[in-house]
């Protein structure tokens, strides 16, 4: 028994998986700079604010931290346009990867 390997679809599909990995690595950057910048803030503010905004953050980490990955992309994703709230779906998940 023999098997033979076509790879002549992927010949078309340069175009397609070009694309797919700069919107990637477009991802990657976004949320790397923002989630950085959001957690620096956080930590100041959990750190030297108020005690009212010490206690925001901290349930925002508890709840951010403590729901899958993918119940905050599918919230974000499905659950926002139900009360009206339209996203793209890379600015949704940029979004989704910041805040978490």
């Amino acid at each position: 028994m023999t098997y033979s390997l076509d790879f002549g679809w992927l010949a078309g599909a340069t175009g397609a998986i070009a694309h797919g990995a700069a919107t990637t690595i477009l991802l990657i950057a976004v949320t790397t700079l923002a989630g950085t910048l959001l957690s620096i803030l956080g930590a100041a503010g959990r750190r030297n604010g108020p005690l009212l905004l010490k206690r925001a953050i901290g349930v925002y980490v508890e709840v951010i931290r403590n729901t899958p990955f993918l119940v905050q992309l599918f919230f974000i994703f499905f659950g926002l346009p139900s009360i009206g709230v339209r996203l793209d779906p890379v600015l949704a998940a940029m979004l989704a990867m910041t805040l978490n």
